[in-house]
């Protein structure tokens, strides 16, 4: 028997609008099938998310684009590994 390790990444966000949280962002990403990520979005203050939804889905791009940034970071890691 041997030891196996995973590594896992856990990014969370919010969108806040006037000091308000406003929806709230989580992501998992794991090196066991990177790019097989779990991504969760709440709207935390539906009123709020009506009147500035052009502001809280920037938000939420800004977001993805990190969410991608850690997926490519752990390929190119496990890539570099796999050569070695």
């Amino acid at each position: 028997m041997a030891l196996q390790t995973k590594k896992a990444v856990t990014l969370t966000g919010t969108s806040t609008i006037e000091g308000q949280q406003v929806v709230y962002l989580s992501a998992n990403v794991t090196t066991d099938n990177v790019g097989n990520t779990s991504i969760t979005q709440n709207i935390q203050n539906q009123s709020l998310y009506r009147a500035n939804r052009v502001e809280c889905r920037k938000d939420v791009d800004d977001f993805q684009a990190e969410v991608w940034e850690v997926e490519d970071s752990l390929i190119s890691e496990e890539e570099n590994t796999v050569g070695e």
